[in-house]
């Protein structure tokens, strides 16, 4: 028993102390540790453990402790700002170490008036496609002595050519221009590479901006049932090649209001050119519907956006197909078409025999309330389908033909003469 307790209190010491992270796993440090070296301006990290729970400090310039954990872990983080040989004092409860790194002098790569770390962003912005972005970063050697700098490649082109070796005396810049020009829109990135260094290189291609657009149509006036060429021209040729899209939106429910490609259309503008192309075509149709509401068209192009709207006016019932035959002493009258109101509100039908004298009085139908009902659950818009059916009591070889009108709020249609086979 006493050889187990001396062996799990040795087990506690142990666990107690504090390690370092390396490739094989967490070790134990002695009563110093070598950090390594980077270079000024480049952070050097490193994971820690220590006692669950205990203080963890860092005293010492160009170190401190980072993402301290309640189980102990943390990071001791090694920044110098000049070249030399560094030291701290690192404690985590009763436990201490003393760190040691140094810093070896290199070119300083300078953005916009800061110094960048190892892996830094260096951003040329926005730029239209086709057209070149440029920057300039300062290499500056903020040590005593002279720099040499055996390497610098870009993924990006230098204005002026680099000479290597390059050799930096003390307190000397040198300015690096950057350029590079987008082939195409979105992110662009890459890498600078200063003695071994890396940055990285951005730049965002945006395409270009088109001059104010007109969309133009081939109809004199936009009623519902059309169907019409639509096209977009600009005020001006494009410069290079562009590209937006036409939106539409409907006031009513009618999916059928809608471009040949749905609601949204993409278009492209070749350079040089001032007519927006759908695919291979100049044009693309725009079909109206069978309900009235209001269409509004939207052309979006980089920073423009362009409308027109089209208000599709209440108009008499439309009728597609009218048909009358018999079914034995039935006769059934089918008409189809559209109601842009959704509100048809009386029918009439008169019968006549073959001499076409009238049969009967007219039969008058005011079917507003089933109409209303069929619209409520119709996702045709304002299209229908009608089947009348009249028994005849009596010869039905007799009725030789029909005429039918049909009305709604605006007006009255006459369907004409429907022969019986």
């Amino acid at each position: 028993m006493r050889a187990i307790s001396l062996l799990l209190c040795a087990a506690s010491v142990l666990a107690a102390q504090i390690l370092v992270e390396t490739p094989d796993g967490f070790r134990t440090v002695g009563a110093s540790y070598m950090m390594g070296s980077t270079n000024p301006g480049d952070p050097l990290d490193l994971r820690f453990r220590g006692p669950a729970g205990a203080n963890i400090a860092v005293a010492g310039v160009g170190f401190s402790a980072r993402a301290i954990q309640p189980s102990g872990d943390f990071t001791v983080r090694f920044l110098p700002e000049a070249e030399g040989s560094y030291s701290a004092n690192l404690s985590a409860g009763s436990w201490s170490v003393i760190l040691r790194g140094s810093a070896l002098a290199v070119a300083t790569v300078v953005y916009q008036g800061e110094p960048l770390f190892q892996g830094g962003v260096i951003d040329l912005g926005s730029v239209e496609v086709g057209t070149a972005a440029s920057t300039t970063v300062l290499l500056q050697n903020r040590s005593a002595r002279p720099l040499t700098v055996p390497s610098i490649k870009s993924d990006f082109s230098f204005a002026e050519r680099v000479v290597l070796p390059l050799v930096l005396e003390p307190g000397a810049e040198l300015p690096l221009r950057l350029t590079v020009t987008p082939e195409e829109a979105g992110l662009r990135s890459g890498v600078l590479s200063v003695a071994g260094r890396t940055f990285e290189l951005r730049v965002t291609g945006t395409l270009p901006k088109l001059s104010e657009a007109r969309i133009v149509i081939d109809a004199a006036a936009v009623t519902s049932g059309q169907q019409v060429r639509l096209r977009i021209e600009f005020a001006e040729a494009a410069r290079s090649n562009a590209a937006g899209t036409l939106e539409l939106e409907f006031s009513g429910e009618d999916p059928a209001v809608r471009l040949s490609t749905g609601r949204v259309a993409s278009f492209s503008v070749p350079a040089g050119s001032n007519v927006a192309r759908f695919g291979e075509e100049d044009e693309i149709m725009l079909q109206t519907g069978t309900v009235a509401g209001l269409i509004r068209l939207r052309v979006k192009t980089p920073g423009s956006e362009v409308r027109r709207e089209f208000q599709t006016v209440l108009q008499p019932v439309a009728i597609d197909e009218a048909k009358a035959t018999r079914e034995g002493s039935t006769i059934v009258v089918a008409l189809s078409g559209f109601d842009n109101s959704r509100g048809t509100s009386s029918m009439n039908f008169q019968f006549a025999d073959k001499a076409g004298s009238p049969l009967g009085g007219v039969f008058s139908v005011t079917p507003e309330n089933e109409w209303k009902s069929y619209y409520q659950t119709s996702g045709l818009g304002g299209v229908f389908r009608l089947r009348a059916v009249f028994p005849v009591a009596g010869d039905a070889s007799l009725v030789d033909s029909v005429t039918v009108a049909i009305a709604n709020a605006v007006g009255r249609t006459e369907v004409g003469k429907l022969n019986l086979p």
